[in-house]
Parts: structure tokens; sequence; C-alpha cells
């Protein structure tokens, strides 16, 4: 297993993630499952589970860039199931509101939003948003912190990589 390179330098996320909070995230805590997976230390399901997870979260984001609207086939599936993307972020943030403790709330290649604990890796995955706390460490102490992250991180998202998951 492998942790996949970033498509983009740790300092073009700015100011949706530090640069200082995706070093650490990157290079320490999604390298260290990589890690303890190939060393088979530690519970081989959670350390791939972690892996497999931040794969899909680092790839599919990039620098922000205007206003960011879904295209192709994704668009076409949130305006089918939501209408529209501000519907969608809603129902995430709300969905996301409902762990309690760590975690990762994903939306699937069917667009049904799910969440799945701590390092549970489910297949069939189009957008994985990481909930735990070092993920959103940017916007604490705000009381409103998970719920700007995750507006934030639309943002951020490549909707042709993530087109490339629904097709």
């Amino acid at each position: 297993m492998v942790l996949e390179k970033l498509p983009y330098k740790t300092s073009d996320l700015d100011p949706v993630l530090s640069k200082e909070n995706e070093e650490y995230h990157y290079n320490v805590l999604s390298n260290g499952y990589v890690t303890r997976y190939n060393d088979g230390e530690g519970d081989p399901d959670f350390n791939y589970g972690g892996a497999m997870l931040h794969n899909i979260f680092w790839q599919q984001l990039q620098s922000p860039r205007g206003s960011n609207k879904p295209t192709g086939a994704i668009k076409e599936l949130i305006e089918e199931k939501y209408k529209s993307i501000d519907v969608l972020i809603e129902k995430t943030i709300k969905k996301a509101m409902s762990i309690h403790g760590s975690g990762w709330v994903i939306i699937m290649k069917n667009g049904e939003i799910n969440t799945t604990p701590n390092q549970s890796y489910k297949a069939n995955i189009a957008i994985a948003i990481d909930m735990w706390e070092h993920s959103f460490m940017d916007y604490i102490p705000a009381k409103d912190a998970k719920k700007k992250y995750i507006t934030n991180i639309f943002k951020i998202l490549n909707w042709n990589i993530i087109n490339d998951r629904v097709r």
C-alpha cells in the first residue's frame, strides 16, 4: 500500500486548509496508516481503512478557484437527488453533525450520504470528508467549526476527479 502523492503543493489549499494542518495531516497521520499497515502493526483493517480513505480524500481536492460548481455526471446526480449543490452541502453537514467522536462523512457513487466510524472503509465512495478533529482544527474554536470546514471543503473539491469516480 502507498500514500498517493498530492497533486498540488501543501500551500495550495489555503485558506480552506492551512499548510501546517495539511502537512501534519498528510505527512504524519495519513502516512502513518500506510506505514502501520505495511509493517503489520496494529489493527490491519483500521490502518487499511485509514490509508484508503485518506487517499480518496487528498486526491479529490484542488486549489480554491472561483465558484467551483459541479459539472458533468456528478452535477446530474446532485440535481436528481438533491436539486442543488446547496441542498447537498446542507444535508452533508447535517449528516456529519450526527457523528459522535471520530469518523467520516461520505457521499456514495449513488449520491447517498453516509457516515462511517473511525477509519471504516467502504467501497463505491464518490466524496470522502474526514471528520476527525484534526481535519477541521483550522476552524476551532468557532462553535460551528464542523459546518465551516465542510462548507469550505466543497469549495476545493475537484469535480473532474469525482466525475471519474461516479462514471
